[in-house]
């Protein structure tokens, strides 16, 4: 086990983020584990994102189509399938 500083500010932030259960380890962890995840989503996919959310601002749905609700379920197995998503 190791010793970290942090100030009194990052302290109240870890203490307000976790649950009772969870140690300050756990919390530092998922912190690690959430941005590890955010270090995946590359580039061109956030430009490819940014400019789709763009379009859906100013009205264009030229890259869309409507789906049931009743469908949802059975499309984003599809998708998923298809390594879309």
């Amino acid at each position: 086990m190791k010793s970290i500083q942090v100030s009194d500010e990052v302290h109240r932030i870890l203490t307000n983020m976790g649950s009772k259960k969870q140690s300050y380890n756990d919390i530092i962890y998922s912190l690690i584990e959430k941005n590890r995840v955010m270090e995946e989503f590359s580039e061109e996919k956030a430009e490819y994102y940014n400019e789709c959310i763009e379009k859906l601002e100013k009205d264009d749905c030229s890259d869309t189509y409507k789906i049931k609700l009743e469908d949802l379920d059975d499309k984003l197995e599809e998708l998923e399938s298809k390594g879309i998503i």
